[in-house]
């Protein structure tokens, strides 16, 4: 048999392996995953399938972030290589609430309502993952109650070519700040190249107050580190040079911030994964250190160092609006 002939075949048992769906019965459902062999990750070998045991496993510890927060979906149906589309509209789904459910919200750039979903079960956060939904992004305020933030962020966005010990000195500067005050942080890495630094809040502020908070927060930060801290313009692109610049246009409604341990579709397949001040302080790793085949074990060991952002309820001091 010649060599070609020998290789078609192979490559034909290939794409029937690939191409052989599997069903998994969560919570009493019958979940159809085709291609579950499918490369999202050619270079590291990471498939569809590892994405998806990725969320099963962390699916405990990552859906108290979503409940009743609406959600944008980053699709990568053919992997991280291909083509990708952000979706947050399913006006046009069929409503099964056994995966997801939506609730109406008026969108004010296009001036029409769109329904926004929320996942708020293991079946649905697995349910668009086998669609091929690799990255999860949320609201910072939740319904019905949306136009007030329980969560206020800073966002450090940084050039790709920045040391990241930098990004991490910046984060303390900014806990120490905040810290000053007697407002409690937590930080995770982005799964890119930054940082975000929650401050849980209750949610009685109106988005414009807490942007405003986190505007004057940050530029106090960047008035007193100026040579290694900025802050975003109204308008401009952010992380330009080799500053570090907090975006607090990140406090906007309906705006997304990549969920507490979402995959993020980067090489390497790295996690949005909280981190401790111990940690930050320490240094020595980088956000690409943080992969769907490592977090679900720190998390075993460590706990989720984010939880208290679900519990803490804090003011913000009139004074600095």
């Amino acid at each position: 048999m010649d060599t070609n002939k020998v290789e078609n075949i192979a490559e034909e048992k290939k794409n029937k392996i690939v191409k052989i769906p599997i069903v998994w019965n969560v919570d009493g459902y019958d979940l159809l995953i085709s291609n579950p062999q499918k490369l999202y990750w050619p270079k590291e070998g990471y498939t569809k399938l590892d994405v998806l045991h990725y969320y099963k496993s962390m699916a405990h510890t990552l859906l108290p972030y979503f409940k009743d927060r609406p959600v944008t979906i980053n699709f990568f149906p053919k992997g991280i290589e291909g083509f990708s589309f952000y979706k947050r509209n399913f006006e046009n789904e069929d409503k099964n609430e056994n995966l997801f459910r939506t609730v109406s919200y008026k969108e004010i750039s296009q001036d029409k309502i769109i329904q926004v979903p929320l996942i708020n079960s293991t079946l649905g956060l697995l349910w668009f993952a086998s669609k091929g939904g690799i990255e999860f992004h949320l609201w910072s305020s939740k319904m019905p109650n949306y136009f007030y933030p329980d969560i206020a962020i800073f966002d450090f966005d940084v050039n790709e070519n920045t040391d990241f010990n930098t990004v991490l000195q910046a984060a303390l500067y900014l806990n120490e700040l905040l810290t000053s005050i007697n407002l409690k942080s937590y930080v995770k890495t982005t799964g890119g190249n930054g940082l975000h630094v929650y401050v849980p809040i209750i949610a009685e502020y109106s988005f414009k107050m807490v942007r405003e908070w986190v505007k004057n927060m940050s530029n106090q930060l960047a008035e007193k580190h100026s040579e290694l801290i900025t802050t975003q313009k109204e308008s401009g692109k952010t992380h330009v040079g080799t500053k570090i610049t907090i975006d607090y246009l990140q406090n906007v409604i309906s705006r997304n911030t990549a969920a507490p341990y979402t995959v993020r579709a980067y090489s390497n397949a790295p996690v949005s994964t909280p981190l401790s001040w111990e940690e930050v302080k320490k240094g020595g790793f980088t956000p690409k250190d943080f992969t769907i085949k490592n977090v679900p074990k720190r998390v075993e060991k460590l706990g989720d160092l984010f939880s208290e952002v679900l519990t803490q309820k804090q003011r913000l001091s009139p004074l600095i609006f």
